[in-house]
């Protein structure tokens, strides 16, 4: 699907509308309230209104063409949506009455350009000393969790980390996302895509046992999951990398605990322990230069 058919028929004033944000590198997020106010979130600056209004119809045509672009059921009895803009590959959340009162979406654009590592310690995020632990733990094969709450930059950092595999080892690397964000050069990786109420992260990771990995990756942890890849990352594949909401490192660990125990009860805290070797942990801090640091580092 290119840029000119989305912007066909009734699409036509939506796109014509949010297509400078959607272009726009230093935009990750763009947000529709159900006032029809626009808000962006740039890189380094945090979110901001814009003079960009769009009509319920406008705002509800396009989650509509978005719900028959994912293969998603979007009704008054179903009013949320789950799925992903054609052409740009951007992650879309949106509600349609009942659930509000005039249509609102999210659209998370993924990442346009790779940070490497080295890019944290000149833009004053990381340490030195940091980037040389972060890289010897990738190494290393350790297990690393990166922590943080929503726009934190957990997967920018994460393909940071994926930067690191990918320029310093041969290894195979399997990826396991509902929406295509991180991103990796590695010449030897496979990209598995979850689909909603179809297959599941838990069947993707199960599945990544027949994959040959030397390494799983998991572009955010949120349900069960959690207990398929403790097990993966305990009996012969660590090295891997998974992103996780929470609120400091402590609560990095706390959170997978949590999820694991919406399989099993109590959670195996030792071998969550034994597995999660690194826990990163990121902030938002408009004080800081680019507008986030790392507020926990444990290893």
């Amino acid at each position: 699907m290119t840029a000119p058919q989305l912007r066909s028929g009734t699409l036509a004033s939506v796109t014509r509308a949010i297509r400078s944000y959607l272009d726009e590198p230093r935009v990750i997020e763009i947000m529709l309230n159900s006032d029809g106010r626009v808000w962006v979130d740039r890189a380094g600056e945090g979110m901001s209104a814009t003079d960009t209004t769009l009509t319920a119809p406008e705002a509800e045509a396009l989650l509509r063409f978005v719900a028959t672009e994912s293969d998603a059921t979007l009704t008054r009895d179903h009013p949320t949506l789950a799925g992903t803009l054609p052409h740009w590959g951007a992650r879309v959340q949106g509600w349609i009455p009942p659930a509000v009162s005039n249509p609102a979406f999210n659209i998370r654009k993924p990442a346009s350009l790779i940070l490497r590592l080295e890019d944290y310690v000149e833009k004053g995020v990381i340490t030195e000393a940091q980037r040389h632990a972060l890289t010897r733990a990738v190494l290393q094969r350790k297990n690393i969790l990166v922590g943080g709450g929503t726009g934190t930059g957990k997967t920018t950092f994460a393909n940071a980390l994926l930067a690191v595999i990918a320029e310093q080892t041969r290894d195979r690397l399997y990826i396991a996302e509902d929406n295509p964000e991180l991103q990796c050069r590695a010449p030897n990786v496979l990209f598995v895509r979850t689909v909603r109420d179809k297959y599941t992260t838990r069947d993707a990771v199960f599945d990544a046992l027949r994959g040959r990995p030397d390494r799983i990756i998991v572009g955010e942890l949120r349900d069960g999951t959690a207990l398929d890849l403790l097990k993966a990352w305990n009996t012969g594949h660590p090295g891997g990398v998974a992103t996780i909401h929470a609120n400091d490192t402590g609560g990095m660990l706390q959170r997978f605990c949590q999820l694991v125990e919406e399989v099993i009860h109590p959670a195996p805290r030792d071998a969550v322990a034994e597995a999660v070797n690194v826990c990163v942990h990121l902030t938002l801090d408009v004080k800081a230069p680019a507008g986030r640091r790392l507020s926990g580092f444990y290893s």
